[in-house]
């Protein structure tokens, strides 16, 4: 597993078993393997103990964690690591010691449990986080075989808002005909609304007859997706995705917009700046 925010750098990518310390040539430096590491608790108690495992016959033996590897000098953890890579237990201090780090930001941690891994990591500690998500592949194929009903969906949001908008113009000007005109509008936005139910089920039923889609809950994001967006630096359907990339990739955010910002930018929005109080006092 290798990932990058900053070209140049080394990264430290971990999983639940296991550390990898990777250079910015996509070099292994360095790997060990935790076991019965507790999480989430090893993201938030800092007075768990570090065990070293002996691989041959599975005794433990105990270790001073941190203060052994300081006491071992300038190369504490490369020495504390030769008499030993794999352990049981411990906290992140002890992962940050023998990763030889101070900032959580310079660990990528790959997992695939939305809170013990990515929301606690994440939270406690600042680490940069990889959510793995097998269901992914599945989702997109889903949505991409369906993207001509969620168009006619989106369509069907925009005509009744403009509907709703013209419903409110005829209100606030008060003209002769429209009362025959406010109630052909509302004929209208029923037969729209009663078109939308059925594109949406059908959207749903294609991705799921029972839970729908995992990103949306009726016409807005889900839950999951909530976390998934705000708290996954990263995420994709398999740790080994991440081998397509070299150590020196950098990745990037994408470029958000809040609702108006959105309409403004659709091309089929026309900008006009007007003072609509002034008409209504004249």
């Amino acid at each position: 597993m290798v990932g990058s925010f900053r070209p140049g750098v080394s990264i430290k990518s971990v999983t639940g078993t296991s550390a990898l310390l990777i250079n910015s040539s996509s070099k292994l430096v360095s790997c060990y393997s935790v076991v019965g590491s507790c999480k989430p608790a090893y993201m938030v108690d800092p007075n768990l103990n570090l065990y070293r495992v002996n691989p041959k016959d599975g005794s433990l033996l105990n270790t001073d964690g941190v203060f052994e590897i300081q006491a071992l000098g300038k190369n504490g953890a490369e020495v504390f690591l030769k008499k030993g890579k794999v352990f049981q237990g411990g906290n992140w201090k002890h992962l940050h010691a023998m990763l030889s780090i101070e900032a959580g930001e310079e660990i990528l941690y790959v997992g695939d449990h939305l809170y013990s891994d990515v929301l606690r990591s994440k939270r406690t500690l600042g680490w940069r986080s990889a959510f793995i998500m097998p269901e992914l592949e599945d989702e997109m194929r889903v949505f991409h075989a369906n993207k001509g009903i969620l168009k006619q969906i989106v369509q069907l949001l925009k005509l009744r808002d403009e509907l709703s908008t013209f419903h409110d113009h005829i209100q606030m000007t008060g003209s002769a005909d429209g009362t025959g005109t406010l109630a052909l509008i509302e004929e209208d936005d029923a037969k729209i609304k009663a078109t939308l139910t059925v594109l949406a089920e059908q959207w749903h039923s294609a991705f799921h007859p029972v839970w729908g889609a995992m990103f949306n809950a009726g016409y807005q994001d889900s839950r999951f997706a909530y976390f998934v967006q705000n708290y996954a630096c990263l995420y994709t359907s398999r740790a080994t995705n991440l081998g397509l990339s070299f150590a020196s990739r950098s990745f990037r955010t994408t470029s958000e917009m809040l609702p108006h910002d959105k309409m403004i930018a659709d091309a089929g929005t026309e900008f006009v700046e007007f003072d609509p109080w002034a008409d209504l006092d004249a």
